[in-house]
């Protein structure tokens, strides 16, 4: 089933109300996970995201079952597939990122993922063997300039308060690699287009990272659940993640994808970095240094140059689907 095909056309308001919902949603999603993972009866990185993944997939299998989105029978190679993206993406990446929490502010988190529409651009066009565009080249170099603006401070100087000391150059690495990892998964999915349902997918491969990360936490003999209870506020955005952040925005963004040209849709690639440091400043005080706010802007700029101008495009970012933009662009 296409992504065409999944959605019936959404009319005057209501669409710009799903392009809202994907705008302030994703924007919002690395400011939960550190409410989630921080104060005295937080949860862990591994339980935040092991639960996660279990209730998000479970859901969002219910909703395909329900919408008659969910195939009688599964091709048995989409099976490996969704196992190995699903590792990738929210095994790897996303759980990377979740980690990483701990010890960063959501802001500094949200600006280096902000290179995951780079990245992949990077990736899809190495293993399509294209010769990446002048135009492509220079996003790539932007960007990188301005993810060193953002990692780079904090290693340097101890009076950065967007890392927690002594953890600056480990938590630089951990989201380089979450970047990379959560583009090769984006990548690799691409076979899953047009077999499955963006939501029967989706679900599948939650489900397969929910499996790993227990199989981690039985290795680890670590608890799954935290020790003391969860606050309101942390009941809350765990919630916050596994309803809207998962299930809602998913479906808002296929709407947004029929709705509007490619040009539109895939805004949120800037605007979402944005609404996350400002609600990062807004609700938990993060406010980001003057380097990281000047890296932001060369990442941002570095994703405009890669993938807002479709006439400049290189091949191999054209060969993708709207649905395969939908996970590069968020890593959410």
């Amino acid at each position: 089933m296409s992504v065409s095909d999944a959605v019936a056309p959404e009319h005057s308001w209501h669409r710009y109300g799903h392009l809202a919902v994907v705008y302030l949603v994703w924007g919002s999603t690395y400011l939960a996970v550190k409410i989630c993972v921080s104060g005295p009866s937080a949860l862990s990185p591994l339980q935040l995201q092991t639960w996660r993944m279990w209730m998000a997939g479970i859901l969002l299998i219910g909703l395909s079952f329900f919408s008659g989105n969910l195939p009688s029978k599964i091709r048995i190679r989409d099976l490996p597939t969704c196992c190995v993206t699903g590792a990738l993406m929210w095994v790897s990446g996303n759980g990377l990122a979740t980690l990483a929490s701990r010890h960063a502010t959501s802001g500094f988190i949200v600006m280096a993922m902000g290179m995951i529409p780079v990245w992949t651009t990077l990736i899809t066009s190495i293993m399509n063997r294209a010769l990446p565009s002048r135009t492509m080249i220079l996003g790539l170099f932007t960007g990188m300039i301005g993810l060193s603006f953002v990692i780079v401070p904090p290693a340097l100087s101890s009076e950065v308060s967007s890392v927690a000391q002594g953890y600056a150059v480990s938590t630089a690495l951990i989201l380089c690699a979450a970047g990379l990892t959560w583009s090769l998964g984006s990548v690799l999915q691409q076979p899953l287009i047009g077999r499955l349902a963006p939501t029967t997918a989706a679900g599948i491969q939650m489900l397969s990272a929910a499996l790993i990360l227990t199989t981690i936490g039985k290795l680890q003999a670590a608890p799954l659940l935290p020790q003391f209870g969860l606050a309101t506020n942390q009941i809350a955005a765990f919630l916050f993640l596994v309803v809207f952040g998962s299930a809602i925005c998913l479906v808002s963004y296929i709407k947004v994808i029929k709705s509007f040209n490619p040009t539109i849709a895939s805004t949120f690639a800037y605007v979402n970095p944005l609404v996350g440091v400002a609600l990062g400043w807004a609700l938990l005080g993060e406010l980001p240094e003057t380097a990281a706010s000047l890296g932001m802007a060369l990442i941002l700029f570095g994703v405009f140059l890669v993938v807002a101008r479709p006439s400049k495009r290189s091949a191999a970012y054209e060969g993708q689907s709207k649905l395969s933009r939908f996970s590069e662009e968020n890593g959410k």
